[in-house]
């Protein structure tokens, strides 16, 4: 009946199928676009990490040059009289950290008097900071706090974007301490971005370093796309929050975040949508056929060419959804569709049970009776299912699947919702993540780990001192710290070179590690050629006798010093111990420890001073 209604009337039944059609490609094309949103959240989300990953590291760069400039302030009351030591310590610290334009010492009165190095910097000699000055506000207030704090950038008299650290510098030889100006770190913004992007060189980014809105150093990749998308990550320096990094994407970021699926399902699901209305296409010229057959009374032969009609039609559209099939089941990705109410598996392609080393059927029959042995988190994640399939749209989860041999894989599963002919479904697909868990994972390793020795770095050194001194507070013992500094390191990079001396730290980073005598005890890189090692438990004799051990560890190792008495490299160090009671801190010991050092170092250098004995040992 509905066969003759459509063949007497056509233009009705054209337009029926018409719409049919226009409502399947838009469907399709809704979910193709779907898909390309959920991959393009995808790459941001990457994008972002690796911003996010950039932005601390500049974050502990420049908390290490900081701390090390603090340190240097804490020792004016040496320095204000004798301007040798100063010098001797400011070259030593321009030697272990490359991106200062210069580090200078300005009087009470905002007169430029020091200025380390000299060569480079003449038109900052005679320099005074007046009321005019931009900087002259960041002054004032890092006096009144008593407090160092961060410029905002500015143009440097060489030329080029420049910061300003200020550090307020105080004498103690009478009470109360008096104000004595300030220990200035004046920093190029373009060397301490390249050298970060030249040293991290897992990073192929496309960043822009903002100041507010002002640009102050620009890096683009060869394959930077034109993307109307990028991700930015604040920067906080110095107490200074008004930095941020920008990052656009590049064309291998996005050829690792997205695959060819929603190309693919887009142009099967055209295919079977063409399929589909031609076939309902034939099947209105079967009807008119066998209307005008019908007015010849040959009703039966008739039925017999309809039914070989549609038979053809069924055998094109069980072809296309074949072809839909293969099509998905060798896709990289697993690929399969849950239906809600009730919930069930609905399909899944050849690499769901590939994968995990099972057939179809072993698959299907798992998940039914026991999926927690598929996938451990099964019955959390199915009741958030449920709430996506409530509200629509999309969310990306991560999970672990097992495989048969009990491996387990990580699985990034990206969930689109869709409702068809009034029942709802997610179109799930999963990704085997791993590699970009572990490249988190290498960046969480790194952000503690010194790049040039190997050994814990600054960031790692005062979450552990931090840590061991809770520890021994609540066992009621007492903490040590070795503090060492290489003797007359720069006079050895002079000699022979930088090369040189990053070989030397190394082998004397590999040394000191070897010669830890207790479990528990760390070596960090404190700063430039500056260690510590922390002692749990340790009392001062305990210090000592660690102290004894890497003497000798680096003696052993006679690396050549030609500006050296001994004729070889040798190290100061400064040990301190303290009980963990109420009213001590953690900087209490570093403050006992960096006097030893600097005690050890003045009294003739290669020996070991120990806080609260009457000679160094």
């Amino acid at each position: 009946m509905l066969a003759q209604r459509a063949s007497r009337h056509p233009q009705v039944t054209h337009a029926i199928i018409s719409l049919l059609f226009v409502t399947l490609i838009a469907g399709i094309l809704s979910g193709w676009q779907a898909m390309l949103n959920a991959e393009q959240e995808q790459s941001k989300a990457r994008l972002q990490l690796e911003t996010d990953a950039i932005a601390e590291q500049l974050q502990i760069r420049f908390e290490m040059q900081a701390q090390a400039l603090q340190r240097l302030g804490d020792r004016w009351p040496l320095h204000h009289d004798n301007r040798h030591f100063w010098e001797q310590d400011v070259r030593a610290l321009l030697t272990g950290f490359n991106n200062f334009q210069a580090i200078e010492w300005l009087d009470s009165q905002y007169r430029l008097q020091w200025i380390e190095p000299l060569a480079g910097n003449e038109e900052a000699v005679d320099f005074v900071y007046t009321p005019a000055h931009s900087n002259y506000s960041v002054l004032k207030q890092a006096q009144n706090t008593q407090t160092p704090l961060l410029s905002n950038s500015f143009t440097l008299l060489q030329g080029g974007h420049g910061l300003a650290y200020f550090v307020p510098l105080y004498r103690t030889t009478n009470e109360p301490a008096s104000f004595d100006g300030f220990l200035i770190g004046v920093f190029r913004v373009e060397v301490l971005l390249a050298d970060l992007l030249r040293e991290e060189r897992n990073y192929q980014l496309s960043i822009d370093f903002r100041d507010e809105e002002q640009l102050l150093f620009s890096h683009r990749t060869e394959d930077t796309l034109q993307k109307s998308w990028s991700v930015s990550s604040p920067v906080l320096l110095g107490r200074n929050s008004g930095f941020h990094i920008t990052a656009m994407p590049t064309a291998s970021l996005m050829a690792s975040s997205t695959t060819h699926l929603p190309l693919l399902i887009l142009i099967s699901g055209l295919l079977a949508c063409v399929s589909l209305c031609y076939a309902l296409w034939l099947a209105l010229l079967s009807a008119q056929r066998l209307q005008a057959l019908s007015a010849s009374n040959h009703q039966l032969q008739q039925e017999i060419v309809r039914r070989q009609s549609v038979e053809e039609s069924l055998h094109q559209n069980q072809a296309q959804y074949k072809l839909l099939l293969d099509m998905t089941n060798y896709s990289h990705d697993a690929l399969f569709i849950i239906g809600m109410n009730p919930q069930e598996l609905v399909y899944l392609n050849r690499t769901c049970w590939i994968s995990l080393g099972y057939t179809e059927e072993e698959l299907r029959q798992i998940i039914a009776i026991a999926p927690a042995d598929i996938m451990p988190d099964a019955l959390r994640w199915s009741l958030e299912l449920r709430e996506l399939a409530e509200r629509g749209g999309n969310s990306i989860y991560q999970q672990h699947v097992t495989t048969r041999q009990g491996k387990t894989i990580p699985l990034e599963i990206s969930v689109q919702h869709l409702n068809r002919y009034g029942r709802a479904y997610l179109i799930c697909v999963g990704r085997n993540n791993s590699e970009q868990l572990e490249v988190a994972a290498r960046l969480q390793q790194l952000s503690q780990q010194d790049g040039l020795t190997g050994l814990y770095n600054r960031r790692y050194f005062d979450e552990a001192l931090d840590r061991e001194w809770r520890r021994a507070r609540r066992q009621s013992g007492p903490l040590g710290l070795l503090m060492l500094d290489v003797d007359h390191f720069k006079a050895f990079n002079d000699s022979l070179g930088h090369q040189a001396g990053d070989d030397a730290l190394k082998q004397l980073a590999k040394a000191m590690s070897e010669n830890l005598l207790r479990e528990g005890e760390a070596v960090c890189r404190y700063g430039g050629e500056e260690f510590a090692v922390i002692l749990p438990g340790a009392d001062i004799s305990q210090c000592a006798e660690v102290a004894r051990h890497l003497h000798a560890a680096v003696k052993e190792l006679q690396i050549a010093h030609p500006s050296s008495r001994q004729s070889w490299l040798t190290v100061s160090i400064g040990a301190a111990s303290l009980p963990a009671v109420e009213g001590e801190h953690p900087e209490s010991l570093i403050s006992l420890a960096d006097k030893a050092l600097y005690q050890a170092k003045a009294a003739g250098r290669n020996q070991t001073f120990l806080y609260g004995a009457d000679d160094p040992g």
